[in-house]
């Protein structure tokens, strides 16, 4: 089972400005060819299984050794306590069968004020990040990681890259979204997710580089636009590295 945190939240609560109903134009939500992938090896999907649970969800290397994901991604909804390492497995470049780099974890670390619960709200979605630690670092000449980005302002186009349960075995690219609402750690934007693309990597250009500015939490339902829900990397991550043992 390929899952997602859904949540409905109001655009409202970050001051998101209404915009007009339209669909999705085709250069903006599509399946990346192989040669498209190269530049985004570094994404990769996150595989968790045991017995009786199975999920899947996007990370990023922000390392050799370290993969930026959503807290709710390798925490279980049973027991509320991240998953043990060796159940969670990072697959970088995954397309259609092929990889460029496989790690297992080593270590899990969750954002200390995060906790497991069926009622979202504004506070977890904040802390709604974690980092995994490879047993076995990807090394750059395979996948290139990707530095922070501090935090933009409104109306900034950011670019979306994940594995949604739709098209699961190869990575996704939307353009064309921007950021409509800001406030502390949490970021909306008019981008159009689903389930399986909880932790994946938002990007902002910055000159000739794609520097991650935060990871999806959730999705929000509005009847005019599309809506997703991030929490601000360079916001919340310190607190996250320095739980680090």
């Amino acid at each position: 089972m390929i899952r997602m945190l859904f949540l409905l939240v109001l655009a409202a609560l970050l001051g998101a400005p209404p915009l007009p109903a339209a669909a999705l134009e085709l250069d903006r939500l599509r399946m990346l060819t192989t040669a498209e992938h190269v530049p985004w090896r570094g994404v990769g999907r996150v595989n968790i299984g045991n017995t009786r649970e199975i999920s899947m969800c996007t990370g990023t290397l922000i390392a050799e050794d370290l993969v930026l994901t959503a807290a709710h991604c390798v925490v279980s909804s049973q027991t509320g306590q991240a998953y043990r390492p060796n159940l969670v497995h990072f697959v970088a470049g995954w397309r259609r069968g092929q990889k460029v780099g496989h790690s297992v974890a080593s270590a899990i670390t969750v954002h200390p004020a995060y906790t497991s619960s069926e009622d979202m709200n504004f506070d977890r979605i904040a802390v709604d990040l974690a980092v995994i630690r490879l047993a076995k670092p990807i090394s750059q000449e395979k996948a290139p990681f990707f530095g922070l980005s501090p935090v933009p302002v409104i109306g900034t186009p950011v670019t979306l890259v994940s594995y949604r349960r739709d098209r699961a075995h190869a990575l996704t690219k939307q353009e064309g979204c921007e950021i409509t609402g800001i406030r502390d750690a949490v970021m909306a934007m008019n981008c159009s997710v689903t389930f399986g693309a909880s932790g994946s990597p938002v990007f902002v250009s910055s000159g000739d580089k794609m520097r991650l500015v935060a990871v999806i939490s959730a999705m929000g339902r509005d009847p005019a636009h599309p809506v997703a829900y991030a929490v601000v990397a360079d916001t919340a991550i310190a607190e996250v590295l320095a739980a680090m043992k």
